[in-house]
């Protein structure tokens, strides 16, 4: 794909239970409220990319940008949509009452991102089931930076280093301004202090995670890396050790 195509997304880091066994809620997840999201309409795709609990925080270091995930704030996964439409997207909220009152049963904390209509990029095109490793940035963006000068550094800089770096499956996501509204869930938390806040999230693949580090050292990443401190106060990287296809275009 030489040009990637726009999509109108729905980005949420999610913390599971901590007082269930992680294979327990790691297992909830994949099954019972998979089953029941994926009843929904209006879906083009739903991923959940479940994250290592201990490979994270490789991205490549520059001075004022934080790369290691403070344990604080270890988020456990993301789940990934992509709407049909922008209009779908605007009509999902009457639909969710089932999801949100189950979300109780394995989250601790959901917090949901929309974007912006078509503020999403998917720079490859179908589901690149031989991508034999995945790696999720969440992307902080530095305060003073204006939102376009964000999102261009996000889809035009960082996207296409990777793309050109050799990335096997890429997504880019830049996000509307936070709101809690946006997925008030009864029974699960969504404080999001404002030093921890993301803005922008990247899933990228590669052949295997040695491939990863490869793809991380390649010129063109560099170059990314070089600017970042310009725009980013924080990338954080984490190793997907699984994602299920929930609902595939």
């Amino acid at each position: 794909m030489s040009r990637p195509a726009r999509t109108t997304s729905f980005v949420a880091p999610v913390w599971l239970r901590t007082d269930l066994p992680r294979e327990a809620a790691v297992r909830y997840w994949a099954g019972p409220h998979a089953r029941i999201v994926e009843r929904l309409p209006n879906m083009a795709e739903y991923v959940q990319r479940l994250f290592s609990p201990t490979d994270h925080g490789y991205w490549p270091r520059s001075a004022t940008v934080g790369t290691l995930v403070p344990p604080d704030w270890r988020c456990d996964g993301l789940a990934e949509v992509r709407f049909v439409s922008t209009a779908a997207a605007l009509a999902m909220p009457a639909r969710m009452r089932e999801v949100h009152l189950d979300e109780q049963n394995v989250f601790e904390r959901v917090l949901g991102h929309v974007t912006a209509p078509g503020a999403g990029r998917w720079w490859t095109e179908g589901h690149q089931d031989d991508v034999g490793h995945r790696t999720v940035l969440l992307l902080r963006r530095r305060r003073g930076v204006r939102g376009r000068a964000f999102r261009s550094f996000v889809h035009d800089r960082v996207g296409a280093a990777l793309q050109e770096a050799g990335a096997r499956d890429l997504r880019t996501y830049t996000f509307l301004p936070w709101s809690g509204l946006v997925h008030p869930t009864p029974g699960v938390a969504h404080d999001n202090p404002v030093f921890r806040r993301y803005h922008g999230c990247v899933v990228v693949g590669a052949q295997s995670r040695a491939a990863m580090d490869v793809l991380l050292k390649s010129p063109s990443v560099a170059g990314v890396v070089a600017e970042q401190h310009t725009v980013l106060t924080a990338v954080h990287a984490y190793a997907v050790e699984r994602s299920v296809p929930v609902i595939r275009a």
